[in-house]
């Protein structure tokens, strides 16, 4: 055990007496040196990161924001709103009792994954219904879109599967 401990004494003061002998020059190329690596390993590791925009036609859904706004207010006017259940094999969407329901448009957004992205549209019904098995686990935002009587309703709900 001494034996042991003596060493690591001596390769520890060897090292230090390396460290004091050398020169400012070399300790200046070796601090670059390791500084360039660690900005080269930084850029190599974030170039190779996937980094999707939320949707390819943001600049359009820019432009429809203004309708967007005005379908959430309608839909804050509404007594009853959209409710969202799930179950063990379904998301269902119940919509309150409204006279005429034109059409209606289910769009889940994957945050993390563009390629789990779900639009669903459905005509003239008061229930859908989604099988969970055509989504992914996860985290999904969903904007529900209904039109009744020319005018547009939206509702935004965040659901985990």
């Amino acid at each position: 055990m001494l034996d042991i401990e003596f060493n690591i004494r001596n390769l520890v003061q060897k090292f230090i007496l390396k460290i004091s002998k050398m020169s400012w020059g070399r300790g200046i190329t070796i601090a670059m040196i390791a500084f360039m690596t660690f900005i080269l390993y930084m850029v190599f590791t974030l170039m190779s990161r996937n980094t999707d925009l939320e949707s390819e036609d943001y600049y359009q859904k820019e432009l429809n924001f203004e309708k967007e706004i005005s379908a959430l207010k309608n839909t804050n006017k509404l007594k009853e709103k959209v409710k969202v259940t799930l179950n063990d094999t379904y998301v269902i969407i119940q919509f309150p009792n409204l006279e005429e329901l034109d059409s209606i448009k289910v769009e889940l957004y994957r945050p993390n994954n563009e390629k789990d992205d779900q639009v669903f549209s459905v005509q003239e019904s008061k229930v859908v219904m989604i099988p969970k098995s055509k989504l992914k686990k996860g985290v999904y935002e969903m904007n529900i879109q209904y039109q009744v009587k020319r005018e547009l309703y939206m509702q935004k709900e965040s659901i985990e599967i």
